[in-house]
């Protein structure tokens, strides 16, 4: 009795652990998908990323997208409407 005792009380531990990690997987795919969406990166490759490949590579493939959608946001000359004298005008 006391065995099945010890078995039943290891499947439970086991149990116990397995959930704990799946709550740790769900809250970290929700703190990626939210930096996406921050970031205005797509969020489907990142959890992907995150599936197959682990924690370290989604957080890697979440900074490179981050930069490349900065330097696109960068590159795009800003409309005329917007934009701004320098300094006073010049009068010749």
């Amino acid at each position: 009795m006391g065995a099945m005792l010890q078995d039943a009380r290891v499947r439970f531990e086991e149990c116990h652990t397995a959930w704990l990690n799946e709550c740790e997987f769900a809250e970290l795919a929700r703190t990626l998908k939210a930096l996406a969406q921050e970031q205005g990166v797509a969020t489907d490759p990142i959890i992907n990323e995150l599936v197959h490949f682990g924690a370290e590579a989604a957080f890697a493939l979440l900074t490179v997208e981050t930069r490349i959608v900065g330097d696109a946001r960068a590159a795009k000359p800003t409309p005329i409407a917007q934009m701004k004298p320098a300094g006073p005008p010049l009068v010749h």
